[in-house]
């Protein structure tokens, strides 16, 4: 976003903070913080005054702009902002403010990191690429490869090969999808980052630059049909790498677990009898409407019983782990209280046993909130494969 963009999206803000008073159960930076000078309209009313040359960007007033979870919550609160009729969400601008203090250099030291591990790795972690596939090795599964095979599915995998606590998922959506007999192979360890993170940190350069790249390495592999085990990375290929010339049908792997289980080539038998709730993702539910999926798989369960959370679907609460957020831990300490731990607290005041979710940053950060007790959290991938063993 140019700068003259951000100046012009930033004043249609009329800083009347409906977003956070008409519903402030939703807005996750405000509950955690407790503070009006760390909502959706400060960042704004922040953007103006650097803009007019009033104040420069600097690494501690980068918490601002850097304690935004980039929800899109705020966009369906808004009642002033002309934003909405030229981008699709407000955290567009977010993500332009932040390109500010790219631009100069003053932005925390963990995303600074992050993007550096992106440019020379393409992974947020600076991992070997090597352990893409470990997973893989670990699992004894053989997948294809894609770039030999040429199946007809490209499956996608993502940042959940990467984070501990999610890389069995990978495994198990590998076996589902052999079991409903779909034909898919994956990148191995040439797979790059789809870089929505970056993008949502404001590096809009590095993001292009990674875009054109994976677009170019799937029109060279003819890639016509997609599996994405992250919403984030639904969000990049579906949304924005479309606007950058890519071709193609992008799906998110609830909506063919979905489909195969409809045509019973799964076949869920074995009951589990649990009271679970959903735990919508931001990019999946609110950026893409993808609800009902989920949904309608945990209702096919045998023994599953599903509640909702007050704060579902449109007005979900978010996880913690957007916009950087699963990276970056601020460290001013101004948090009255975790998101994580807000929104196990929401899955308890519905009497939910367990939280199921489909997005490897909300499996990461639930399952570190230091109020579980008891209650577990699971992929939908993970209580398919269940039932249907």
């Amino acid at each position: 976003m140019r700068e003259i963009e951000v100046k012009s999206a930033a004043t249609q803000c009329q800083k009347c903070v409906k977003c956070i008073n008409l519903r402030p159960d939703v807005c996750a930076m405000y509950e955690e913080y407790k503070s009006q000078a760390l909502t959706p309209p400060a960042i704004f009313l922040m953007a103006d005054i650097i803009l007019d040359g009033e104040l420069a960007p600097t690494a501690e007033r980068s918490i601002t702009p850097f304690a935004c979870t980039m929800c899109g919550a705020c966009a369906n609160a808004c009642y002033s902002m002309f934003i909405h009729f030229e981008w699709e969400y407000p955290t567009k601008l977010i993500e332009g403010i932040r390109e500010l203090f790219v631009e100069e250099g003053a932005i925390p030291e963990e995303i600074s990191e992050v993007l550096r591990n992106v440019y020379n790795t393409k992974n947020a972690w600076g991992l070997p690429k090597t352990q893409r596939i470990d997973w893989e090795k670990k699992s004894g599964i053989t997948i294809p490869d894609y770039s030999k095979e040429q199946n007809e599915f490209l499956l996608y995998v993502g940042d959940a090969s990467l984070i501990p606590e999610t890389q069995h998922i990978p495994e198990i959506i590998t076996k589902l999808l052999h079991k409903g007999g779909i034909d898919f192979g994956t990148l191995k360890e040439e797979e790059a980052d789809s870089g929505n993170e970056v993008r949502e940190l404001g590096e809009s350069g590095l993001f292009e630059a990674m875009a054109e790249e994976n677009i170019e390495t799937f029109e060279k592999l003819r890639v016509k049909k997609m599996i994405t085990v992250s919403p984030h990375d639904y969000q990049a290929f579906s949304v924005d790498y479309p606007a950058l010339g890519m071709e193609g049908e992008v799906f998110h792997y609830t909506q063919i677990l979905e489909d195969l289980i409809k045509e019973e080539r799964i076949i869920l038998k074995k009951k589990i009898p649990k009271t679970i709730t959903f735990q919508d993702p931001c990019h999946l539910g609110r950026y893409n409407e993808i609800y009902e999926p989920p949904r309608n798989i945990l209702k096919a369960i045998p023994g599953v019983k599903l509640v909702e959370m007050p704060s579902n679907r449109k007005d979900a609460f978010c996880c913690g782990g957007g916009g950087g957020r699963i990276w970056y831990d601020d460290p001013a300490n101004y948090r009255k209280q975790r998101i994580s731990d807000i929104r196990i607290r929401h899955a308890k005041e519905v009497k939910a046993e367990a939280i199921a979710t489909a997005c490897p940053y909300c499996l990461s950060m639930l399952i570190a909130a230091g109020n579980l007790d008891g209650t577990s959290v699971q992929d939908i991938a993970e209580l398919v494969l269940e039932s249907s063993e």
